[in-house]
């Protein structure tokens, strides 16, 4: 396995506990199994609603400062998406609509909260972005240039999503 490798599972393991702690304390749902990550090679989204964060930052590697930039994104289908908007709001939604449309932002920028802070002991320091969010099915993503991007499907009580990391030092 490769340095890069190595550091990229290391960069990502803190995200997927991140996403199990949010949906456990703030969407209240217990089950969040992740599935083996795999590379993605397209630039197509999984899911029908993405909340899109970016990121540049500083690891440090064998005592050395090493630049990198990435980016998160958290897609949902629009059933796992309401369903999510509904358990976090209380409230009832039959649709995607313009009171649940930051819901996804919303959760991203805790996600990464979390990840930020279990990243800084392992050597990475993060800069976020304010993040986005884009809807529609089939709707593509930009990342950044020169990145791989790795795909972790989550699996939970109330539906399927997907986490998207990519990173890449610069």
């Amino acid at each position: 396995m490769t340095e890069y490798n190595k550091t990229f599972i290391t960069f990502s393991k803190p995200f997927v506990d991140a996403v199990k702690n949010v949906y456990q304390t703030m969407v209240f749902v217990n089950t969040i199994t992740p599935s083996k990550p795999e590379f993605k090679t397209d630039d197509t989204s999984r899911g029908d609603v993405s909340a899109i964060i970016g990121m540049n930052g500083n690891m440090v590697r064998d005592g050395k400062t090493i630049p990198f930039k990435g980016l998160m994104v958290l897609s949902w289908p629009f059933a796992t998406y309401i369903k999510t908007s509904e358990k976090m709001l209380g409230e009832t939604y039959t649709e995607f609509c313009k009171e649940i449309a930051d819901v996804g932002a919303e959760i991203s920028n805790m996600v990464m909260g979390n990840a930020k802070r279990d990243l800084n002991p392992l050597g990475f320091f993060i800069e976020m972005a304010i993040p986005t969010t884009v809807s529609g099915k089939g709707h593509s993503l930009k990342y950044p240039d020169k990145t791989k991007v790795i795909l972790i499907p989550i699996t939970t009580d109330i539906g399927n999503f997907f986490i998207e990391i990519c990173y890449q030092e610069i």
